[in-house]
């Protein structure tokens, strides 16, 4: 692969409009089936994401169409809101296929079992099912029977696990249904491939501890532990403490006891994923840094990647949860360029060669992309951003004319990255 100086670079024009690319993607043998598996997971799936789980629109068409024939899924739509449900014969066709796979999604109590009406709720089920696909597309395994089961009653903690102190401030001698005990878990897991287990996997029956949090699941690599969450095109309302709290609980539960041997002393990231980069736009232009979006971006987890829901985002997640890619690609954008000084005054990854402080953000990390513009705008002074070229633009304007962007093919990256596909 070229160095730096000579990757393939685009220069962004103002209004840069991306024609579709080809990307590796391993296809389902049955797109309609998985709709119907995805829409149990999650409990209802947004019409208007169809399209990035099937080829065309045509062909979308043609595949509900015949779902909704064979009476296995129905339309709702309340509120502006639209989506696909699985009728009780989609419900028991998926069962009898597949039982352990669904087992807890559509047993009688289960949540996304339940009929849900309510705009906000029924929209949180479209921010799983987004995410499920999204996760399904960049090689995650989201299927019970297939990933790793971790989420077991009963489960000790590591011997040096302490007891937890509650947001009272009062101690307890169990850690969301996991009784603490003096011996460590007999045969624990071992995270191979990447795996994602939606809030509904992870929250106990009797478990308060990480309710009301707007986090979608959790993402689990060999090497890394990430909380997701997924603000579609809009702004949410965030709380800190409440998203805290769930970062702590996904430590406690995750790094500290039930995968404590693969994960002990590692520290929980968080990946947002958004509909476009103008929504990341949106956290970022405010006048009041306190303002609660804002803060919890900057301020929560460390990382915090920005991914898009879309098939740059399926790339870039497949980089995120392959440390020997992401090593490849921080290797290859290092050359012609020196070390990172690490007296240097402003967050950077590399320093070119005239001096310049140089930001990678092929793998956007919001509280480093935040930390370098406030560094380059107090100490006045010029800097370098490398980045795929659909995130010029956004990136551009954000950090203003100080800042060179220097723009990658993308799609020239992925062939270099994915040369078998």
């Amino acid at each position: 692969m070229e160095d730096t100086n000579t990757l393939p670079t685009n220069q962004p024009t103002p209004n840069q409009v991306h024609t579709p690319i080809q990307v590796p993607r391993h296809k389902p043998k049955s797109q309609g089936k998985l709709l119907m598996e995805i829409t149990a997971m999650s409990g209802e799936y947004p019409i208007e994401n169809i399209l990035r789980m099937m080829s065309s629109a045509s062909y979308a068409k043609k595949v509900v169409s015949a779902l909704i024939n064979d009476k296995l899924i129905k339309t709702v739509s309340t509120g502006g809101l639209k989506g696909y449900r699985l009728t009780l014969k989609g419900k028991k066709t998926l069962i009898k296929d597949n039982p352990a796979r669904f087992a807890g999604f559509l047993d009688g109590t289960a949540e996304t079992n339940k009929m849900r009406t309510g705009y906000e709720r029924r929209l949180r089920l479209h921010s799983i099912a987004e995410v499920c696909t999204l996760m399904y597309f960049a090689d995650v395994e989201i299927f019970q029977g297939v990933k790793q089961k971790i989420y077991l009653r009963d489960s000790p903690v590591a011997p040096s696990q302490p007891t937890k102190e509650n947001s009272e401030g009062n101690t307890s001698s169990k850690v969301n249904n996991y009784a603490l005990t003096g011996n460590p878990p007999q045969n624990p897991p071992t995270i191979i491939k990447p795996c994602f287990y939606t809030s509904r996997e992870q929250k106990g029956q009797d478990d308060n501890a990480i309710r009301g949090s707007r986090a979608v699941g959790t993402l689990l690599t060999p090497t890394h532990v990430y909380a997701v969450y997924n603000t579609g095109s809009r702004e949410s309302r965030w709380s800190k403490d409440i998203e805290q709290r769930f970062r702590v609980e996904v430590q406690n539960n995750i790094c500290r006891k039930l995968l404590f041997s693969q994960y002990e002393g590692s520290d929980v990231g968080g990946i947002m994923i958004g509909n476009e980069l103008e929504t990341l736009a949106k956290y970022l232009d405010v006048k009041d840094k306190q303002q609660t979006g804002f803060h919890f971006l900057s301020r929560t987890y460390q990382p915090f990647y920005y991914i898009t829901n879309d098939i740059y985002g399926e790339v870039q997640l497949k980089i995120l949860c392959d440390r020997g890619r992401m090593a490849s690609l921080q290797g290859t954008l290092l050359n012609k360029l020196n070390p990172p000084d690490t007296k240097y005054h402003i967050v950077h990854d590399a320093m070119a060669q005239d001096g310049i402080p140089v930001l990678f953000c092929c793998l956007l990390d919001i509280p480093r992309l935040i930390s370098f513009k406030d560094g380059v705008t107090l100490h006045n002074q010029s800097a370098q951003v490398i980045a795929f070229d659909f995130q010029a633009k956004m990136l551009k304007a954000y950090l203003g004319n100080s800042v060179q962007i220097r723009a990658l093919n993308f799609e020239k990256i992925v062939k270099w990255l994915f040369p078998n596909g």
